[in-house]
């Protein structure tokens, strides 16, 4: 009885243990949606585009992670009060929604 209860044992520790190998190497392949932003030298960049765009007061700068690349999202207050979001990518340092 004894090793009945021990092949068990092993057996489901076994398959344990390759499906959590398994998911690791799944989640290794796909970037850190969470992961610092690595290049920071196109935010002044953007931030200016951002401005000459809607000029106004830079209120939030937030950084977004989408589809393997990272977006800066502007959130500009203008004079008028209105408040305008821009988007640019961070790794070229250009506007692609306005």
């Amino acid at each position: 009885m004894q090793t009945i209860g021990r092949r068990f044992f092993v057996a489901f520790g076994m398959m344990a243990l390759a499906t959590s190998l398994q998911g690791a190497d799944a989640v290794a392949n796909k970037p850190d949606r969470y992961a610092p932003l690595s290049n920071k030298a196109n935010i002044p960049i953007c931030q200016k585009e951002a401005l000459l765009l809607y000029p106004g007061t830079v209120k939030a700068l937030q950084i977004l992670h989408q589809d393997g690349g990272t977006l800066l999202q502007f959130r500009i207050a203008s004079r008028d009060g209105l408040e305008k979001l821009v988007l640019c990518d961070a790794a070229t340092g250009r506007i692609i929604h306005k």
